[in-house]
């Protein structure tokens, strides 16, 4: 875990802080295109529409070649609602005023970043769930893609639920969707266990069966 340190959040660190977390985001876009076409009402309208265009041209190769334009709109609009309902809700949200959200005097929140020689490598946040009674939310966990298997991401990790027991914090959620494997493998390795899941709620997301995981962790007194 040589080479990198992990710090407090500075106002300096915004814009970078923000444009990791898209980018972050934006990397599930393929994967979520994959999800969209395993439904079964996705596969209905595409064979429909191939069987309309080889009765129209009379030739599967071609009916096949006009699939094409079909899926790349297809895949724009997925991207456009990805951006919306996903990379801009988090813009909106926390990571509008990250020093009110989570750097407040009194407040047991706080937000890290870990960077080499300068460089903002990755990030993590902590702060009073609100869809949680009683529990804190690990949240913003992100490390960019050339930076992994380095060790950041569980480091990053362990100084906030280092942060949670020292502030008297006894449980931990964090919220994950169905795509993110690799991060489950992460959150689970530190101690934490699935305790629901739940399908998005919005239309775009049931439409296409998004699944939301939620991961609890019980803070240990001996992490302070």
């Amino acid at each position: 875990m040589a080479g990198f340190r992990i710090r407090p959040y500075r106002d300096a660190d915004y814009d970078v802080v923000r444009e990791m977390y898209v980018s972050g985001f934006s990397e599930h876009l393929n994967a979520l295109c994959v999800q969209a076409l395993k439904q079964t009402w996705v596969q209905l309208v595409l064979v429909v529409f191939l069987l309309a265009a080889k009765a129209v041209s009379g030739s599967f190769l071609v009916s096949l070649m006009a699939l094409i334009p079909l899926l790349v709109l297809a895949r724009e609009g997925v991207r456009l609602l990805f951006n919306q309902q996903g990379i801009q809700l988090g813009l909106r949200e926390d990571l509008l005023d990250i020093k009110a959200s989570y750097m407040q005097e009194g407040q047991v929140s706080c937000f890290w970043v870990a960077e080499i020689h300068g460089r903002l490598v990755g990030t993590v946040g902590l702060l009073p769930c609100r869809s949680h009674t009683g529990a804190w939310e690990l949240k913003r966990i992100s490390v960019r893609k050339q930076f992994r298997r380095l060790g950041i991401s569980k480091a990053l990790c362990r100084t906030a639920l280092g942060f949670a027991a020292c502030g008297g914090v006894r449980d931990v959620v964090l919220y994950t969707s169905m795509l993110q494997t690799d991060a489950h493998k992460l959150y689970r390795s530190l101690g934490f266990h699935k305790i629901d899941e739940f399908v998005w709620p919005s239309l775009a997301a049931k439409l296409i069966n998004f699944v939301v995981f939620k991961f609890g962790y019980k803070v240990q007194q001996r992490e302070a």
